[in-house]
């Protein structure tokens, strides 16, 4: 059946925890092999990370990008898209005890979530919620015997919107109150040693007599772009990015991080297709808590973003279970026997309103690689990050 948006925050999506949202199928969909690309599999790997590359400064048109402030404040021009995740396992020999996992959105204010349509073959399949800021669309069947074919498809609607709050220092007291449920964006996490000496000495350098935290916050993204020089490569960790000076955008969203954590700050990662940046916390005179985006690649912003991106995740402690904390929910296969093939993927795509509407551009496919690729032929597309 479908999971509509209020049946999908009842059962607390936003609200956090471990639930399953156990929606059953609609349909039991038969996808035809010959539908899905076999002939040449990825190697079998208990864990695939999807690449992060996206360095290249994106300029923006205006209009689909921003490449300035709107006047406007608040999570601007919505669109919608239709998104799909899937995951197709072949059998080469018995196995038993089948289970795979990608990561799967949840609803943010920029990003609310209409409903959600699951469909498989072969197997159960769920959205389970591991925390308020991520979840995973899960499969799992009994066996598997050879030449089987079990599939699972959650297909989304979803919106999509810029977000422009009009951030600046004044809204934040220099001395913070941190809640108590956002203390788990302080400290270290895999990967973002925050309390390691390297970070500690940068951060105090860096920070210098500075006090308000938004100055420290912003004095920091700025050094992440002048210091950090951006490279492709695999995810190393905090300490060989301040070591190097070298990183992806994964490392110099990271640094960003783990500096702002050494001075007390909230901070966390925040995934997109091939792509992440970060977010630091700042409570207001009222109270009230509030996540900013700090840019430290491909765009430019800072306090605002001011593109429509899917966010696959934010944070980087997810807690796995019967695993320890994860900085990222990567693709998973696990079986006990004859590991099967599998092929994960998945599509974003625009809908236009109307027929007269213009759905805009931001089509991406998910490859065998884990990497997304922009797809389609709008004229904006050149404007995309990639």
């Amino acid at each position: 059946m479908t999971i509509h948006r209020r049946t999908f925050l009842r059962t607390g999506v936003t609200a956090g925890g471990t639930a399953a949202l156990t929606a059953s199928l609609r349909t039991d969909r038969r996808a035809s092999p010959a539908q899905i690309p076999w002939e040449s599999p990825i190697p079998y790997e208990e864990q695939i990370e999807s690449p992060v590359h996206a360095l290249r400064p994106v300029i923006g048109d205006g209009k689909w990008i921003f490449n300035e402030p709107p006047k406007e404040t608040g999570y601007l021009e919505p669109r919608t898209f239709d998104l799909s995740l899937e995951m197709h396992l072949r059998g080469v020999g018995p196995a038993r005890n089948i289970s795979a996992f990608t990561a799967a959105p949840v609803e943010f204010p920029e990003q609310p979530i209409e409903n959600i349509r699951i469909e498989r073959r072969g197997c159960q399949a769920a959205v389970q919620v591991l925390a308020s800021t991520a979840a995973r669309f899960a499969l799992s069947a009994e066996t598997i015997a050879a030449g089987q074919i079990i599939s699972a498809v959650a297909r989304y609607r979803l919106k999509l919107a810029k977000s422009h709050m009009g951030f600046q220092e004044a809204m934040f007291p220099e001395v913070q109150e941190i809640p108590r449920e956002d203390r788990i964006n302080l400290g270290d996490g895999p990967g973002i040693r925050a309390s390691s000496r390297a970070v500690r000495s940068v951060a105090k350098e860096v920070a210098g007599d500075l006090r308000h935290p938004w100055l420290i916050a912003k004095t920091f993204r700025q050094w992440v772009w002048d210091n950090i020089k951006g490279q492709h490569q695999d995810y190393t960790n905090v300490d060989t990015a301040l070591r190097k000076r070298v990183g992806d955008c994964e490392e110099r969203a990271a640094v960003f991080v783990a500096l702002c954590r050494a001075c007390n700050i909230p901070a966390r990662l925040v995934w997109v297709p091939n792509h992440n940046w970060a977010e630091f916390m700042l409570v207001d005179e009222a109270g009230k808590p509030h996540w900013i985006p700090s840019h430290t690649s491909a765009y430019s912003w800072f306090g605002w973003t001011g593109v429509h991106e899917l966010v696959l995740q934010k944070g980087d402690k997810i807690p796995i279970p019967g695993k320890p904390p994860a900085r990222l929910i990567y693709d998973n296969v696990r079986c006990i026997g004859q590991r099967p093939d599998y092929f994960f993927t998945a599509s974003l795509q625009p809908v236009a309103e109307s027929a007269e509407d213009d759905a805009g551009p931001g089509a991406r496919q998910k490859l065998k690689s884990g990497q997304w690729k922009l797809v389609g032929d709008h004229d904006a597309q050149k404007f995309m990050r990639v």
